[in-house]
């Protein structure tokens, strides 16, 4: 393996969500190829297909989290870079959410008022019906 130990959990991860990728993708041909009739039975050949998709995609997979040099330093630097990451405390994140909620809730409020206030305005000008 290109640099074997560097960037473990980063290569592991992606290697994972390769497969999840590959497998989904072969599931979704072998529902495709389930309905289709070619004069042998469908689940055998829908089954095929979607094996075959995987057999073809995960040494492409390994090939990119494992041998590839570029991809493989894309994914050391990647976790290194991950490393220094300020991440902020769970009391940063719920006072920003609480933010958040409340600008959201503030600016509905404000569209809701002018909202109203533009739809009495065309009543009175008789732009629109009162019951519309």
């Amino acid at each position: 393996m290109y640099k074997l130990g560097q960037g473990y959990w980063t290569r592991v991860l992606s290697a994972t969500a390769g497969g999840v990728i590959a497998m989904l993708g072969g599931w979704w041909l072998h529902d495709i190829f389930e309905t289709i009739d070619w004069g042998i039975n469908p689940i055998y050949l829908s089954w095929a297909v979607g094996l075959l998709f995987v057999a073809v995609c995960c040494p492409f997979v390994y090939y990119f989290t494992a041998k590839s040099a570029t991809a493989v330093d894309f994914l050391c630097a990647t976790e290194s870079e991950m490393k220094k990451v300020s991440w902020p405390t769970r009391r940063e994140v719920t006072g920003s959410t609480v933010i958040v909620i409340f600008t959201s809730l503030v600016i509905a409020l404000c569209c809701f008022v002018f909202d109203q206030v533009f739809f009495l305005l065309f009543v009175q000008l008789r732009v629109l019906e009162p019951g519309s």
